[in-house]
Parts: structure tokens; C-alpha cells; sequence
């Protein structure tokens, strides 16, 4: 008899998958590209993550999706690292994500416009920092890989355009995880032995991966605190690095970076014959300009008897003109002294105290006849005041017969009250007073 088969409930078998799944994958990385992306209310992140034969749904909850500085979008391409798991009530495979980020060259771009800004704000791309490329270098530093198409195409290229410029190479890895390191080496070594006044770093066309480590940070900064001048010539005419930015000069290929620093042969030769066709007429007009000099030199050039003779005309003439201006400095001067001595004479302090004494005679007379007439308009003023005084004066009221009556206490009584009959007044006249007894009063 067969052994029966065993029997799970769905559940149970669901159970059992989910607990498989997540032991054998409690954590992987997975690449993918982002589709079908649902952001509901509740914070969580559904999409399905999918290449070209396969698809597989996800969910990053909300714990997970709001502390992620990148929000995916649908189509990009994303690696996320998630656990696996089966969602029991539909059945379905599912992959709960912990973290998400971009994959691919989205994340190598991000990576590289960040790193590009960040640079640019510390000041390795300044303009004014770069330095000038010699136009005839004595010796060029070639650092790139010795066994790529890069270092066929420079040398070749430097051997064509001006072969008698030396090259030393300095070989470098230029591709994987310690190419950078590798590249900062070689630069290091051009400037320790100081031998060459130009460097090319250069690399054949890639993948942005495969050109990464032309952007690295501490490349950069070496490139930029580099003494000597760098031309970079990396990948083809479209790719851009850092390398490119920080570099004294950017070439578009390793090819058009060895044009750039080597002159070429032709032009020099064409320049050498120009200048040997050039040089015996330049000579020849040398000489004639020296020669025409020479001549104006002879012209201007004067016998020495000729010169002293010249010399003592004008020193006699010099002579005559000193003596004659000697002369008219002492008469000017004595004239001078004359004047002064005029001025002099009318200065004496004895013609001075003679005109002051002839002046105060003067003012004394001058002060006794206005004293004179002072005093007689004095005394007709006064004589009129005195007169116009005894016209208004009591005196000469009495003496047109008027009097003046006063009571016994010598108070002048100027009506009838307080008068009585007995009473005794006395009446002043012009010539006398009288003593009188009042009788009787009488009112008017």
C-alpha cells in the first residue's frame, strides 16, 4: 500500500515559503529598473522592480521611505537593499526594501555634480589659478597607462609634430579601484624629480565608470597644488572629469593634447627659413643705419681749436655782461641809499619834537580862544535863564501887587476854611509884611 502524499493548506504552505525566503536572503542588493511606482497617503513606497525577462513587486514602508534622501521616480534605474519575503494573503513574492538609491551612471552623475560643486565652491577651477603652457617645452611628462591605445597615439603624435622634444613617461594605472591612487603617485614623482616643465595626463575613450577615477577629490586637489602645468586629455571630445576642470588646460582627446603642447615641425622649419632669408637684409640695414650715423656723428664733430675759440667769444661776452650788470647793481644801490637817506633826514627826532611843540603851541591858542567864547555864551545863557526866572519868581508876582497871606504857623492860606473871626495872619507884600487880626469872614 502507497504512502499517501502530504497535504499543506495554503496557508501553511505560504507559511512555509515565507519563512525559507527570508532565511536564505535576509538581506541583498538588487538592480533594477523602477516601475509602476505607487506613493498612497500612508507614506509607503510601492514599485515593481524589473530588467528585460523579469519583474518582481517591492514595498519600502514609511519608517524606510522617510528618512531616504532620494526619491525614486519611474524609469530610473535603482539598487535597493531589501529582504525577501512572501506576501501569505495574495501569494505573492515580494521584496521589502531598507534602503534605495540610483544605479548605474544616474548614481556616477549624481556623485559627480556633487563632487563638481563642491570643488568649484573651494576654488580648483578659478581661471585665474591656472597656469600658462610653455610654447616650446624643454621636457614632457606623459602619465597614462603604458599599455593602452592612449600612449601609442601621444608618442606618436609628439614624434610626427617636433621629435626633439623628450618625453619620459611616467606609467599609471588609469582604470579600477586603485587607479586614482596610481595617478597621484605619478604626479607626485613628475614633481620630485623636476625634470620636465610640462605634463600630459592622458587616457583613451571610455564608459563613465571606466573614467571614475579621473574624479577623484584627492586627484583633484593634487593636480591643482601641481608646480608644473597639466594638460588633461581623457576619454573622447564629450567626456567630461574633474581632471578636465582642474587641469591648467583641457584637451577634447589624448591625441589633440600632445598637438597642443608640441609645436609642430613644419612650422618651425618655415619659421627658421623665413628668419635665415630675413637675417642678411636685416644686417645689411644694420650697417647702413650705423654707417648713416656714423656720418651725422662726423658732422657734429668740431676741430678743438675751433671749440676754444668758440669758448673764449663767449666768455668775453660773459664777461661784458657781468661787468655791466656789476654796474647797474651799485647804481641801483647808491641811488637806493640816497633815497633812504631823504627819508632819513625828515625822520630826525629834532624836526620831530620842533613840528609837535609848533603843534601844541597851536592847539593851546586854539583851546584859549574857544574857552573864550565858551564862557561869554555861557554867561548870555545864564543871564536869559536868570530873566525868564524872575518873571515867573513870587518877588516879582508881589510887586505887580499881588500878596501873600499866611496863618500863624507860616502856612500859606489859600481859602476861608479853618478861618475865623480873632485870628491872627500875617500878609507878605513886595516891600514888607503886615500883622493882622481877622475881624469877621465873609464867603463870596
Amino acid at each position: 500500500m502507497s504512502q499517501s502524499p502530504a497535504i499543506y493548506q495554503v496557508g501553511d504552505l505560504l507559511n512555509e515559503m515565507r519563512r525559507l525566503m527570508e532565511a536564505s536572503y535576509p538581506e541583498i542588493w538588487i538592480e533594477g529598473e523602477c516601475s509602476s511606482l505607487s506613493t498612497p497617503a500612508s507614506g509607503h513606497l510601492y514599485f515593481t522592480l524589473k530588467d528585460e525577462n523579469s519583474q518582481l513587486r517591492c514595498a519600502m514602508f514609511r519608517n524606510r521611505a522617510s528618512i531616504s534622501r532620494y526619491k525614486p521616480r519611474a524609469g530610473d534605474l535603482v539598487r535597493v537593499r531589501a529582504k525577501i519575503s512572501v506576501y501569505t494573503a495574495r501569494g505573492d513574492l515580494q521584496c521589502i526594501v531598507q534602503h534605495i538609491e540610483e544605479a548605474g551612471e544616474g548614481l556616477l552623475q549624481r556623485r559627480f555634480e556633487e563632487l563638481k560643486a563642491s570643488l568649484n565652491q573651494q576654488g580648483l577651477f578659478d581661471q585665474k589659478d591656472k597656469q600658462n603652457i610653455p610654447s616650446l617645452p624643454k621636457n614632457i611628462a606623459l602619465i597614462t597607462s603604458p599599455t593602452g591605445a592612449a600612449v601609442n597615439d601621444v608618442l606618436s603624435t609628439l614624434k610626427r609634430r617636433c621629435p626633439g622634444i623628450p618625453v619620459t613617461l611616467y606609467p599609471a594605472l588609469v582604470q579600477g579601484d586603485t587607479a586614482a591612487q596610481s595617478l597621484i603617485s605619478a604626479v607626485n614623482n613628475v614633481i620630485e624629480h623636476n625634470q620636465c616643465d610640462v605634463i600630459l595626463l592622458c587616457r583613451g575613450g571610455g564608459s563613465m565608470e571606466d573614467l571614475w577615477c579621473f574624479n577623484d577629490e584627492g586627484l583633484a586637489h593634487t593636480i591643482y597644488n601641481c608646480p608644473i602645468p597639466i594638460i588633461s586629455g581623457v576619454g573622447h571630445e564629450v567626456d567630461i572629469t574633474i581632471c578636465d576642470l582642474v587641469a591648467d588646460l583641457r584637451a577634447p582627446t589624448p591625441t589633440a593634447a600632445a598637438e597642443i603642447v608640441s609645436p609642430d615641425r613644419n612650422q618651425l622649419l618655415s619659421k627658421l627659413n623665413s628668419l635665415v632669408f630675413r637675417l642678411p637684409r636685416a644686417m645689411e640695414r644694420g650697417l647702413q643705419r650705423s654707417a648713416q650715423n656714423v656720418d651725422s656723428l662726423a658732422r657734429q664733430l668740431v676741430h678743438p681749436k675751433q671749440q676754444l675759440r668758440d669758448k673764449r667769444e663767449k666768455l668775453q661776452i660773459l664777461s661784458k655782461q657781468l661787468k655791466g650788470n656789476i654796474t647797474n647793481t651799485l647804481n641801483w644801490q647808491n641811488t637806493n641809499i640816497e633815497q633812504k637817506q631823504q627819508r632819513l633826514q625828515t625822520q630826525l627826532p629834532s624836526k620831530q619834537i620842533s613840528l609837535s611843540q609848533a603843534n601844541m603851541n597851536s592847539l593851546a591858542q586854539r583851546l584859549q580862544r574857544s574857552q573864550g567864547n565858551l564862557f561869554t555864551l555861557k554867561d548870555q545863557s545864564l543871564r536869559g535863564i536868570g530873566e525868564q526866572l524872575h518873571t515867573v519868581s513870587p518877588l516879582a508876582t508881589l510887586q505887580r501887587g499881588f500878596s501873600i497871606t499866611q496863618d500863624k504857623d507860616e502856612q500859606i492860606i489859600r481859602s476861608i476854611k479853618g478861618i475865623k473871626a480873632g485870628d491872627a495872619i500875617n500878609v507878605k507884600l513886595s516891600d514888607g509884611n503886615l500883622d493882622c487880626d481877622i475881624t469877621s469872614v465873609t464867603k463870596s
